[in-house]
């Protein structure tokens, strides 16, 4: 599979977008909108870099998930392993993970994000993954792409979870900044605020079974509508896992 793709449509500063031809440097990538949006690919210069607010996880990356899962010990094996061996916290991408999938490893948006870590195809074959649906190589392909996301933005938490959702062009275009899209900027804040979450596990919801799969069966809240509440919740065997109810 081709690993770039030419975009025809460019978004105008106004509402709406225009059919035109774009430049060879742009691709499609990961975005949260329909069709598409234009990655520039052109290295940036670190000396025309603008100054800009980092803001960084004061955490040091854990060696596992500290209790949590996924309800899946394959899936929470691999989450670690990709987090380890890509210098991702692990808990970062199970944060992602229950945004993007509520850890449906069939899960697929409207738009075509599949798997876990809901790639879409062009980003997935990007960072080397050829199964789509395995959920090793989705997992693996997502840690990848925060790692980029993050060494691109110096290690801005922020940045790199906006170019997740939104394609690192769309950082990039607005000079380093959180893109001024509602659904984007409602991406790093549910993602910030579950990162936050896990690291209190004192704050743990004890569910009781029928509860707890109620919650499992729920598909992840559309960025564009109110999220139902997120919950840290205590598994009868002890473990931890984020729900929404």
């Amino acid at each position: 599979m081709r690993k770039s793709f030419i975009l025809l449509v460019i978004f105008a500063g106004c509402p709406g977008a225009v059919l035109a031809q774009t430049p060879s440097n742009y691709q499609i990538d990961n975005f949260d909108l329909p069709n598409a949006v234009q990655i520039q690919t052109a290295k940036v210069d670190p000396a025309t870099t603008p100054k800009r607010l980092i803001h960084l996880t004061s955490q040091a990356i854990n060696p596992s998930l500290g209790g949590f899962t996924t309800g899946n010990s394959d899936v929470d094996n691999f989450i670690i392993e990709s987090g380890k061996r890509n210098s991702v916290d692990p808990l970062l991408l199970y944060s992602i993970m229950h945004q993007e999938s509520t850890f449906k490893a069939r899960a697929i948006s409207p738009k075509g994000a599949r798997g876990l870590m809901q790639l879409m195809p062009p980003t997935a074959s990007r960072f080397g993954v050829t199964n789509i649906w395995d959920p090793k190589q989705n997992i693996e392909g997502g840690a990848r792409y925060m790692r980029f996301l993050l060494d691109l933005f110096s290690g801005d938490v922020r940045l790199a979870l906006a170019g997740y959702n939104a394609g690192e062009g769309a950082v990039l275009k607005y000079g380093y900044q959180v893109p001024p899209y509602s659904e984007t900027r409602e991406y790093v804040r549910r993602i910030a605020e579950r990162y936050s979450l896990l690291r209190n596990p004192q704050a743990a919801v004890t569910f009781t079974p029928a509860q707890l799969a109620a919650a499992q069966k729920k598909d992840p809240t559309p960025l564009n509508v109110y999220e139902r509440s997120v919950f840290m919740a205590r598994l009868p065997d002890g473990r931890l896992q984020l729900v929404s109810q």
